[in-house]
């Protein structure tokens, strides 16, 4: 809750440095920062905004991290956000767009799994001053405007096989798999005693000598887990200088590194190879059809815009 109020302090505070000097008389939350069309929009409504978004990633599960980066993009754009929010909700309100109860209960219903119950659900929204009305009021705007960006923007987008294939001979170098190798390790870590770690080596080194079972002495021997798959590029010099001249099912010498010694044997290789399209036009066309939403949505809010009135206040 202190890091929303950090966020809506900023906020606040830079919009009442650009309001003009007679909104001084009136109540600092009262003050308008903003006309859409017929509706003046008040810092309290900016408050409100930032707040019931905040409170709708907490309760989606987001990690802090997660939380922190959009509410970081919300100090710089939380205004236009709002604007923009108004006109797409006045377009779904114009059209008609309604949500059944039952799709508001689902998400709710997803949220409560997340947290393990509803009184835990509820205890994080009270802990951030909202409750499951406030919620439900969220999901439901929220909706709508999915649903109008579905019913104006995805539903016009279409994607031609020969896009997709234009694609695919202009990237080919995309969709080249570089060879991969299996590694089972074992790994002694020295952990401040060099001397032990040598010596648990050279006894290793014994049993491998007299061909005891690989995945034995990793359980004997090894501090950390095998490496498992491994591209070049993803581990030391001296270690792929090792690893990557190995033949199937052969053991590596003894490789040392900063924090101990390693041994590695290949258990699978697969070479590298350059995709067909058919299996990769899938993911082709995902990513174009995401580029067309991107583009065209930023061409239909903008026409949004264009047909309104807004005045953001200096």
């Amino acid at each position: 809750m202190r890091l929303l109020n950090r966020w809506i302090i900023t906020i606040s505070f830079a919009v009442i440095l650009t309001t003009s000097w007679p909104h001084y008389s009136l109540a600092i939350e009262d003050a308008i920062i903003a006309v859409v069309n017929d509706e003046l929009v008040t810092l309290k409504d900016l408050k409100e905004y930032i707040h019931s978004t905040y409170v709708s990633l907490v309760a989606e599960g987001l990690t802090d991290a997660q939380i922190q980066e959009y509410m970081k993009d919300m100090e710089i754009n939380g205004i236009n956000k709002l604007i923009e929010d108004k006109l797409i909700l006045s377009k779904a309100n114009h059209i008609g767009i309604e949500v059944r109860e039952a799709l508001i209960d689902e998400r709710i219903e997803n949220m409560k799994l997340k947290y393990g119950s509803e009184q835990k659900l509820v205890n994080a929204l009270i802990k951030n001053g909202a409750t499951l009305t406030d919620l439900r009021n969220k999901i439901l705007d929220q909706l709508k405007i999915k649903f109008i960006i579905e019913h104006e923007v995805k539903s016009k987008i279409y994607v031609n096989p020969q896009e997709v294939t234009n694609f695919f001979e202009k990237n080919k170098d995309q969709f080249h798999e570089e060879a991969r190798r299996n590694l089972a390790s074992i790994f002694i870590a020295y952990h401040g005693d060099k001397i032990s770690a040598l010596a648990k080596a050279v006894e290793l080194s014994k049993d491998m000598a007299i061909g005891k079972d690989f995945n034995s002495l990793i359980e004997k021997y090894s501090d950390a887990p095998s490496v498992g798959i491994v591209k070049r590029g993803q581990l030391l010099p001296k270690v792929e200088e090792a690893v990557f001249n190995l033949d199937l099912d052969e053991t590596s010498h003894l490789v040392a590194v900063d924090s101990g010694i390693f041994v590695f044997k290949l258990i699978g290789l697969t070479p590298a190879k350059v995709s067909d399209l058919a299996d990769v036009k899938a993911s082709i066309y995902d990513l174009i059809y995401q580029e067309k939403i991107k583009k065209q949505l930023l061409i239909w809010i903008q026409d949004l815009k264009k047909d309104a009135y807004i005045e953001i206040k200096q």
